[in-house]
């Protein structure tokens, strides 16, 4: 089987919150403040991933809460693009308001972050004064009967002790999915992060917040009715899905079960990163991203879009599918270094 990454669309370049292990450009690499992706370069894009096999995407930012043409480009995809999947990814309260009119335009999951129960700690981690109203987005997004799925990065010495409450919460809300992820520790690498923030507030740095999985996983291994191992489209991290007996599913994303690596890793100093090949992003100014750390490997469809050349954006689209395909596998335990990949 052909192995595909993810589509990801970084749809704007600013959330209005400032978590410290993330950055202002979110999963976008460093993108001009204000920048929303234009609706129908984003179409026109799609159009090209379509044609590589991929019919699902998954709607970040920035956060698209706060993208005006939300609802309408949501439709669009499923209607126009012919999309079977649309995930949109928020960490803002407006997306439960959202919720009702992004439902009925065609959204199939939604995905909320929410990193602890103390609305403190809320406050610390995130910047705004609104952990109440983004538990009520959550159970506005678990009302409208689609899936919903609650991201938690855990962080050593920040919310560790709160896993086990976060996740009985989620369950008691009826969430569908729960997933833990561990710190991206080499964020701080790029352009730009929020990691300054953190340098302040606890006197740390984001790889002092990494906290390896295992024993996590182990905990849960034994309440869990059913486990499996998955990946999207046969790449990125393998990741353990833990049924729980109310029904919901845990899934731990344990960044050192390794990562697959492609030629755009040649030479670069970050090898083995955290997340390496994963995902194909299109960012809010309509450059492709391989990585969330390099600007230098990025391809500027901007130009090739304004021209209507769907035949210049579709020869880029097809060469980037065939990166990933032609991507290997590296366990991170492992001391050998991918082959023709040199750190």
């Amino acid at each position: 089987m052909r192995r595909l990454p993810q589509w990801r669309v970084t749809v704007n370049s600013r959330c209005k919150r400032s978590c410290f292990y993330c950055r202002p450009s979110g999963e976008a690499v460093a993108t001009e403040s204000g920048t929303d992706l234009d609706p129908d370069r984003l179409l026109a894009v799609a159009a090209a991933v379509k044609a590589q096999g991929v019919d699902s995407v998954k709607l970040t930012g920035g956060d698209p809460a706060l993208y005006g043409p939300l609802v309408d480009v949501v439709r669009r995809l499923r209607e126009e693009a012919g999309m079977r999947e649309v995930e949109v990814i928020s960490r803002h309260p407006r997306i439960g308001e959202l919720a009702p009119a992004l439902a009925e335009a065609g959204v199939t999951q939604f995905n909320v972050s929410l990193d602890t129960l103390d609305p403190d700690l809320h406050r610390e981690i995130c910047g705004p004064d609104d952990h109440a109203e983004v538990l009520d987005a959550i159970r506005a997004c678990v009302a409208t009967g689609l899936p919903v799925k609650v991201n938690v990065v855990v962080m050593s010495g920040i919310n560790t002790p709160e896993i086990e409450p976060l996740i009985g919460w989620c369950e008691e809300a009826g969430v569908d999915s729960v997933k833990l992820l561990d710190i991206i520790k080499d964020l701080g690498e790029g352009a730009e992060s929020y990691e300054r923030r953190l340098q302040i507030k606890r006197k740390m740095n984001l790889p002092d917040l990494y906290v390896p999985l295992e024993n996590l996983a182990e905990g849960l291994r034994k309440r869990a009715v059913a486990e499996q191992v998955v990946q999207q489209g046969g790449l990125g991290h393998p990741m353990t899905v833990f049924t729980m007996p109310s029904g919901t599913k845990v899934v731990v994303k344990d960044s050192t079960a390794g990562a697959w690596y492609g030629a755009v890793c040649r030479g670069c100093p970050l090898f083995p990163c955290h997340d390496a090949l994963m995902a194909l992003r299109l960012t809010a100014d309509a450059r492709l991203q391989f990585c969330l750390l390099r600007e230098d490997v990025t391809v500027d469809l901007a130009p090739l879009l304004d021209a209507g050349d769907t035949k210049g954006v579709a020869a880029h689209v097809e060469a980037a599918f065939e990166m990933y395909a032609a991507a290997d596998f590296r366990k991170h335990a492992e001391p050998t270094e991918l082959a023709g990949v040199s750190r």
